[in-house]
């Protein structure tokens, strides 16, 4: 069995077979290397500014789910709440990867 994220590096970069009689023609870079590369991004931690990111627009949708008016900018939200849509975008995350890349 395959992961999730093993199966769509597949798909997207199908194993080439290329003419040995076109040798000059040959990619710099297999579709074995491809695949790898787009797993290994897949697997990535995301980056401060991407969790950042992320956790205003949960944030953002929580109070408009919600009905709420928002009064105040993401800038002016209190660091104990910005840490709880930071911790929850970083579990949602992990659980992402951790479904793509489950065998």
């Amino acid at each position: 069995m395959v992961s999730i994220i093993s199966s769509e590096a597949e798909r997207l970069y199908p194993t080439l077979t290329i003419d040995s009689t076109h040798d000059a023609l040959a990619q710099v870079y297999t579709s074995d290397d491809l695949q790898e590369a787009y797993m290994t991004g897949a697997e990535r931690e995301p980056t401060g500014l991407e969790v950042e990111a992320a956790a205003e627009q949960l944030y953002y949708s929580d109070c408009n789910s919600s009905g709420l008016l928002l009064d105040s900018d993401w800038n002016r939200l209190p660091d104990g709440n910005k840490a709880i849509y930071r911790n929850r975008v970083r579990t949602i995350i992990t659980t992402i990867q951790k479904k793509g890349t489950a065998e």
